[in-house]
């Protein structure tokens, strides 16, 4: 038995059973969940629960955690280097200063998740939901690297990303409606088709950027660098325009025309 406050932690030991692998686990109760020290780097976990369980700094590099449910976990610290995370759920999931750099994460669910200071580099987003979830620079202030990570079909309605690397970055039809996006790099990054309605772009640089058939009305764009980037396609409408910079004169009245409220 273990009781919330008191001054000593209860050690249950057991043994479970994981495909064809026995691990031995040594969970640990004090108040706050289950804690499991083991490295599952390579295993096959597919469909396996881990829902609230403490995995900090756990290595499950390598592993098939494909379906497995891992929603309010504490992964802070986990490397999941080129794991498989194929549908898995990592709702309200901790992940800060993880590395799932090479990971595949297709139509993962990742709703409210905090994302901080994690390595997302050409990790595979496709078609997930990173609704509500955050994005940014930890405590130790490690900048989020989402070089090159696709977010093609991703769904990041409200979510806040902020201090992150992503460029080159795909948001092929991402929705980003209402997303805060701050201090990032987007360079290079491809938003084609992608849903910025009501997005907040502060202190973004997207130089060469392709928003082919994007939307960005009613976005707001403050200090954010367009620097050869293509808008001709764009709907801009009631946009917000604040001390962007990289457009030329030409492509500035135009978007005043088409109803764009530039503040210079």
């Amino acid at each position: 038995m273990w009781f919330v406050g008191s001054k000593f932690d209860v050690t249950i030991r057991f043994s479970i059973e994981i495909g064809y692998v026995k691990l031995n686990t040594s969970n640990v109760y004090s108040g706050a969940g289950c804690s499991m020290s083991q490295d599952f780097a390579g295993k096959d976990l597919s469909g396996q629960d881990f829902s609230k369980t403490n995995l900090n700094g756990i290595n499950f590099s390598n592993a098939n955690l494909s379906r497995a449910n891992l929603n309010g976990a504490n992964l802070i610290n986990v490397d999941l280097s080129n794991a498989n995370l194929d549908g898995a759920n990592l709702s309200h999931a901790n992940l800060s200063q993880a590395n799932l750099s090479n990971a595949s994460l297709v139509g993962a669910i990742l709703i409210e998740a905090i994302l901080d200071g994690i390595d997302l580099c050409h990790a595979d987003l496709s078609d997930v939901d990173l609704s509500l979830a955050r994005f940014g620079s930890s405590l130790l202030g490690k900048t989020a690297d989402l070089c090159s990570t696709k977010f093609i079909n991703a769904n990041l309605t409200e979510a806040r990303l902020s201090s992150a690397n992503l460029l080159d970055a795909d948001f092929n039809r991402a929705t980003l409606i209402g997303t805060t996006m701050e201090n990032l790099n987007l360079d290079g990054a491809k938003l084609n088709h992608a849903n910025l309605h009501r997005a907040m772009l502060i202190n973004v640089r997207m130089c060469s950027a392709n928003l082919f058939g994007a939307d960005l009305s009613r976005a707001t764009l403050q200090h954010v660098d367009l620097y050869d980037t293509d808008l001709s396609s764009t709907n801009v409408k009631d946009a917000q325009f604040i001390q962007v910079t990289g457009l030329s004169s030409d492509m500035t009245e135009e978007l005043r025309w088409r109803g764009v409220h530039i503040h210079q």
